[in-house]
């Protein structure tokens, strides 16, 4: 028992390694497509995503791990590209929204939801709803460890040159 367990976490590892690089892999590529550099996606993906569809440029900032001045140099490449507009808070003038454009929103939907469908299709194919419910369980215990540990290298020093 204890010899087959470890031989599973062996082929998980392999496994989430695999994964890691086809996530990469699919990142790079979502890139060259939208034209725009790492960093910039990743702001469009989180701007895309915003839960009320339109974030700030703080909240982005930390997400990111920008400072300010990083954040408006994204946003102002991705306003340029007519991914996303800024606008004042209605409530709070001194406060800025940023949002997703249409453009951005149908070019994303246009490059992931195919992967998403097939995804969802996969998992109601081959998995009951208890098996999908851990699945989801360990997506979602493994996406707080990368949280935190993302939060820990934040904290770090580069490396010396």
């Amino acid at each position: 028992m204890a010899t087959e367990l470890a031989r599973m976490a062996v082929v998980l590892k392999r496994t989430l390694d695999s994964l890691h690089g086809s996530v990469d892999d699919l990142a790079r590529e979502l890139v060259r497509v939208l034209g725009v550099n790492q960093t910039d996606r990743r702001a469009l993906e989180l701007i895309v995503l915003a839960d009320e569809k339109a974030t700030t440029p703080g909240l982005l900032a930390d997400q990111l791990g920008l400072t300010a001045a990083g954040t408006t140099i994204v946003l102002n490449r991705l306003e340029k590209l007519g991914y996303v507009t800024r606008s004042l808070d209605p409530t709070d003038h001194r406060r800025i929204l940023v949002s997703a454009t249409d453009l951005a929103a149908r070019r994303m939907s246009e490059l992931v939801s195919p992967l998403l469908d097939q995804g969802g299709k996969m998992l109601l194919r081959h998995y009951n709803a208890a098996e999908i419910a851990l699945i989801v369980e360990f997506l979602t215990r493994t996406d707080e460890i990368q949280q935190d540990h993302l939060k820990r290298m934040r904290k770090l020093d580069p490396y010396p040159h």
